[in-house]
């Protein structure tokens, strides 16, 4: 992960973040996991970018460091940003592939960061880099840090322009985000199973809700998981909210049988708008109910 933790690096740098890292530690009195501890409790704000390696063992708790300071920044509380590699678009040459039981540690680790937070996926060190510079700044102007307007990329392109191009090419647009004013609507239902397969979602976990957009004349399903998903399940009708969404498209087959009764499987393209984060809320009040 040399080039993505430098790309995510220089843009940390950028703004003006101070970045603890194990690539700085130089020589320490500590032991690895000493210092490793040390660092995640001098942070404000955890970045954990997840690939196909779980990592060096701890020998006391026979987990990777990398789990291990994870754990240290949930014990602490600290606002996270999780980014996982896109194992469906970005190759990764074997040598940097986990096996035996490093590798099922791993893929257990990745379904609790993906059940506990709104994770993303990441192809190239510069997608990766792109995302966090994006999804920080909100970050830490909530934890209090004045971040300057210079230093934050371009949020999102024309919402109308960039759906039309969606609409039309949704292979080449699908990642990119969008910040959108929305009212809550009804429509409150479960992401199907194939849906899920397609988009990389939690199976049993993931939700859809109408909410009307002013600015795209329609009313799309937002679709949610883990924390976006409570939020999304609980908010009440009518709603008006400003939240991040990302653009998914994904594949399914789905098995036909020709004149001759001999199966082939066609592809079924899905599209939908993913719920990130919500910047701010304004909530109805809710009738009280009546009593007889």
């Amino acid at each position: 992960m040399v080039d993505y933790r430098a790309a995510v690096r220089d843009a940390l740098h950028r703004l003006e973040a101070i970045v603890r890292g194990m690539e700085y530690f130089g020589s320490k009195p500590g032991t690895p996991k000493e210092e490793c501890l040390k660092a995640v409790r001098s942070c404000r704000i955890y970045i954990g970018i997840f690939a196909m390696r779980y990592g060096s063992i701890d020998p006391e708790s026979g987990k990777s460091m990398t789990h291990v300071e994870y754990e240290e920044a949930c014990k602490l509380k600290l606002p996270a940003l999780i980014y996982l590699i896109d194992e469906q678009k970005q190759p990764v040459l074997p040598k940097f592939v986990e096996t035996g039981e490093s590798a099922e540690r791993l893929r257990s680790l990745k379904e609790e960061l993906k059940k506990k937070y709104t994770v993303s996926f990441f192809t190239s060190p510069e997608d990766l880099a792109k995302r966090v510079a994006q999804d920080l700044p909100p970050l830490l102007q909530q934890s209090g840090v004045a971040v300057s307007s210079e230093a934050v990329p371009p949020a999102v392109e024309d919402v109308k322009a960039l759906m039309e191009k969606f609409t039309a090419r949704p292979r080449k647009h699908a990642g990119k985000e969008l910040i959108i004013d929305v009212e809550v609507g009804d429509g409150l239902e479960g992401v199907d199973l194939d849906e899920c397969g397609a988009f990389g979602l939690r199976r049993g976990d993931a939700i859809t809700r109408r909410v009307k957009v002013a600015v795209l004349g329609t009313s799309p399903k937002l679709i949610a998981a883990g924390e976006m998903a409570d939020w999304l399940e609980g908010v009440p009708k009518g709603t008006k909210a400003k939240v991040k969404a990302r653009l998914l498209f994904g594949e399914s087959f789905d098995t036909r049988y020709d004149e001759a009764n001999m199966p082939y499987d066609v592809a079924v393209v899905h599209t939908g708008l993913n719920l990130i984060s919500v910047i701010e809320e304004h909530r109805v009040q809710e009738s009280p109910k009546a009593t007889q």
